[in-house]
């Protein structure tokens, strides 16, 4: 990415996973989960939220799902990702998932779908979703 958005070190964190579970290693799966979850707890990070697709509108090579993750910091998210643990299970986790991409993403608001008093339609249609 060419602008990322500085995010303060001790500064709440959201990651969001990209996933699409190979079906046919669940046993995988189970390892993966139970190798990374301790890691999620012992740094303090927490699931906030899980998307089943369920169907794609545009686009090619649809995820499974997505998983919403906040940690309590840039640090924690380093943590997990740069410990001894999690490269001990990288080989298992390339079983287990398909497709397994891990972002971390900055609220930039407009959660609502109420029209706001400045639309920004005088805005080119990508400046409206530029990295403030």
């Amino acid at each position: 990415m060419s602008n990322p958005v500085y995010v303060p070190a001790q500064q709440p964190v959201t990651v969001i996973a990209l996933l699409t579970i190979a079906e046919d290693q669940p046993m995988a799966l189970a390892e993966y989960l139970g190798a990374t979850m301790p890691l999620l707890e012992r740094v303090g990070a927490r699931i906030v939220r899980r998307f089943c697709l369920t169907e794609m509108v545009v686009g090619a090579g649809a995820v499974q799902s997505v998983v919403m993750v906040e940690y309590p910091s840039r640090e924690a998210v380093d943590q997990v990702f740069g410990s001894p643990e999690y490269a001990a299970i990288r080989r298992v986790r390339d079983r287990a998932f398909l497709t397994y991409q891990i972002s971390i993403v900055a609220d930039q608001g407009g959660g609502s779908t109420e029209k706001p008093e400045k639309s920004g339609e005088d805005q080119p249609f990508a400046n409206r979703f530029a990295p403030v």
